[in-house]
């Protein structure tokens, strides 16, 4: 159950020793199909997703114990040791409400547990770890289609549809730490590129002049394939996910009151961006290629279907995009003098005193490739700088 593939991935780019394990012994069946797919389309393998190159196509590495092959997390691997630390202690089941202040010093959190409010009085500073969607501001995002087609052969898709496959795969992971119950993702092949020509040329002036105010390290375009949510228990459909990561417009988030309790008002704004379009329509036929390339599929056109016109093309991804991973800067880091800062490069909120943030909102840009390496570095830094005072 389940082929290799002949990925290379650089040793080099994971450290040993750590809590959190990187690991995987599974590769999906269809994965040789990807490859293909990849290298008709001039998108070369590269030496793994954690190697600080994100201009190819490469094998996505998961963060799975390989003793056990089951998933780590940030519980399993920090909070679960944190547990066991003799000045540390954890409030379950508890709600924080409000920050309290005397004139612009935080004094401690006003909390709820089973209704019942009380506080937590702060010795030095109250350090918010609530998430990007906790904090009321513009939000960067990333925007993604999918696209789902029958698989001529078999993957993770079965797991869900197919009780023979399941209890073999099931059988396997108990007996031996093997097969794909150990590949929770449902793909591991993923690539990244700016979008060459011909498509490249289709875009306007104004287009590719806001795409070169990215970085140059900023790639336009991710592939994400994976192997999930069958539509019929007898069949495997594999799903295309192009997502567009030259952002070049934000959503927002609102309070809808002040009980913490109650969900924030989210507005993605989805697709709003003239060159977040036009990169859109290209990409969409860019996909075809890539999928007549790697001879997985059959069935169907995908939901935006055969289109004739750029309009129709246009209109078409409008129905089926949505904001996609990658969540940040709804708390910025930059500058005192940046009217979009929210905290310093140290985490400490700006104008008032002992207030500190250390999660992915201070993430100012959407970071090349995934999220996860870049939110686990700005951990640890922010981590120092709390232990150092600074």
């Amino acid at each position: 159950m389940g082929v290799n593939a002949d990925i290379p991935f650089d040793p080099a780019a994971y450290g040993s020793g750590g809590p959190l394990h990187v690991y995987s012994n599974y590769y999906q069946p269809m994965n040789p199909g990807l490859i293909k797919g990849f290298e008709a389309l001039n998108i070369s393998a590269q030496t793994g997703s954690s190697s600080g190159r994100m201009d190819g196509y490469g094998y996505l590495a998961v963060s799975n114990d390989p003793d056990t092959q089951i998933k780590d997390s940030s519980e399993t691997a920090f909070l679960t040791e944190a547990f066991n630390a003799t000045n540390f202690r954890v409030h379950k089941n508890m709600i924080a409400q409000k920050i309290l202040f005397d004139g612009t010093t935080a004094t401690g959190v006003q909390v709820e547990t089973a209704g019942l409010p009380y506080t937590l009085k702060a010795a030095k500073e109250v350090i918010v770890s609530a998430g990007v969607i906790a904090l009321s501001a513009r939000i960067g995002r990333t925007i993604a289609f999918e696209f789902q087609y029958e698989m001529k052969i078999e993957g993770n898709a079965a797991l869900e549809g197919d009780m023979k496959y399941l209890e073999q795969a099931t059988q396997d992971f108990l007996q031996t730490q093997t097969g794909p119950l150990t590949n929770w993702g449902g793909g591991d092949i993923l690539g990244f590129e700016n979008l060459p020509n011909p498509y490249r040329k289709a875009l306007s002036k104004s287009a590719l002049a806001e795409l070169a105010q990215l970085a140059s390290d900023q790639p336009e375009v991710e592939w994400l394939i994976s192997s999930h949510e069958p539509q019929a228990a007898t069949k495997s459909y594999v799903t295309f996910t192009p997502a567009i990561l030259a952002v070049t417009s934000k959503g927002t988030i609102g309070l809808k009151s002040a009980n913490a309790a109650d969900n924030p008002v989210i507005d993605p704004r989805t697709f709003p961006s003239p060159t977040e379009q036009a990169l859109g329509v290209q990409i969409y036929k860019r996909l075809q290629d890539f999928i007549n390339a790697t001879g997985l599929t059959t069935g169907p056109e995908p939901k935006v279907g055969p289109r004739d016109t750029d309009a129709d093309i246009l209109e078409g991804m409008k129905q089926t995009g949505l904001p996609w991973y990658y969540g940040v800067a709804s708390c910025p880091m930059g500058k005192e003098s940046d009217p979009n800062a929210a905290v310093d490069s140290n985490g400490k909120v700006f104008v008032v005193k002992g207030v500190r943030v250390v999660d992915a909102s201070v993430i100012p840009l959407i970071a090349p490739g995934h999220s996860m390496g870049t939110v686990y570095m700005v951990a640890e830094k922010l981590a120092d700088s709390i232990k150092k005072g600074l």
